[in-house]
């Protein structure tokens, strides 16, 4: 951050010849263009030929087949097979597509496995949420593959077939991934408590940053700031100033950010007010953020002063939060001075809010 500018110098095109027919772009066999007579067709893969029992599953997909038609691909030895069985059966969807998948996540090959991830994610709307699905999902939580246990996670929550439990138990993984979708999972279930006691705990930032979120969030779906588990604010606004003290910039950022949905009493927004004159620009933005819900009369004149700060995400966050406190007095004449401001954003949200 800072620093004096360096020019780069002046780009200039470069001339490029190509070999062969001009209609179609050069490619070695096996790397992206399929070598003639092989009959490769969308769908298979790029880097394999197309053997006799590839052309055979392609063939079959145009019917729309049913589920037991396409299981024997699904299990064949060839990996490229089972990829593009995974494929085919993502395209089609025929009734138990979805346990059919996630059994998939426990393949052998990393690439059938991402496969199947990716196939989940993509049809999780459609999916039915039953209980043979779940089953297989909970089964794969226990893979070696962070890619498939973050991809059980996210589908157990869509389909809402996980419960409180299953989620928090995944905030001990390694993956840095699969504990952020396991964050993810429980604020689906309220599980206020859980991710409370994980706030300051986890060793990775990304992680403890979806935590800060995640309070604010399980916070924000219910106006009395209550939780179905009766765990009252008191308990989130104390994971969030434990945050506060973390050694790095985005998570005191997010932190800040949280309590302006949360609530912000008297000695957090004296912190926050402090925080406005922090470096990093970030934890600015989220302090004033959390001075949108503090007391009026320490509120708005730091609000005031922030206008003044060099980063345009910084003072359009003070013009957003000013807009809370438009009854305090001296709120009004803030937001008319950022209406001149330099940054159109600024502006815009400086005359929207008066």
């Amino acid at each position: 951050v800072g620093g004096p500018a360096c020019g780069l110098g002046e780009v200039q095109p470069e001339q490029v010849a190509t070999a062969g027919a001009g209609e179609a772009a050069p490619g070695a066999p096996g790397r992206g263009a399929a070598p003639a007579g092989t009959g490769a067709r969308p769908g298979s893969d790029a880097d394999a030929p197309a053997t006799p029992r590839l052309l055979e599953l392609l063939s079959l997909a145009e019917d729309e087949p049913r589920l037991s038609a396409l299981t024997p691909y699904l299990t064949d030895p060839e990996p490229a097979v089972r990829r593009t069985a995974v494929t085919v059966l993502t395209e089609t969807v025929p009734p138990g597509t979805g346990p059919a998948l996630a059994a998939a996540l426990a393949d052998p090959d990393a690439g059938v496995r991402a496969a199947a991830a990716a196939s989940l994610r993509e049809l999780v709307e459609t999916l039915e949420p039953e209980p043979a699905l779940g089953d297989a999902l909970v089964a794969a939580l226990s893979e070696a593959d962070p890619v498939a246990r973050a991809a059980a996670l996210d589908v157990l929550r869509a389909l809402r077939l996980g419960d409180t439990g299953l989620f928090a138990a995944s905030l001990s993984d390694a993956d840095t991934g699969v504990r952020i979708a396991a964050v993810r999972a429980l604020v689906s279930v309220d599980a206020v408590g859980e991710l409370a006691r994980a706030a300051t705990a986890d060793p990775s930032r990304e992680v403890r940053v979806a935590l800060a979120k995640a309070l604010a969030a399980v916070t924000a779906a219910r106006p009395d700031g209550a939780t179905s588990a009766g765990v009252g604010p008191d308990v989130v606004r104390s994971a969030l100033t434990g945050l506060l003290d973390d050694p790095d910039a985005l998570v005191r950022a997010a932190a800040y950010e949280a309590l302006g949905t949360t609530g912000c009493p008297a000695p957090l927004a004296a912190r926050a007010r402090t925080a406005l004159s922090e470096p990093a620009w970030q934890v600015r933005a989220g302090a004033a953020a959390a001075l949108s819900l503090a007391a009026a009369d320490l509120a708005v004149p730091a609000l005031a002063k922030a206008l003044a700060d060099p980063n345009a995400d910084v003072r359009k966050a003070a013009v957003t939060a000013l807009t809370r406190h438009r009854a305090a007095e001296g709120a009004r004449a803030a937001l008319a001075t950022a209406t001149t401001d330099p940054d159109a954003d600024v502006r815009a949200y400086a005359a929207r809010a008066r």
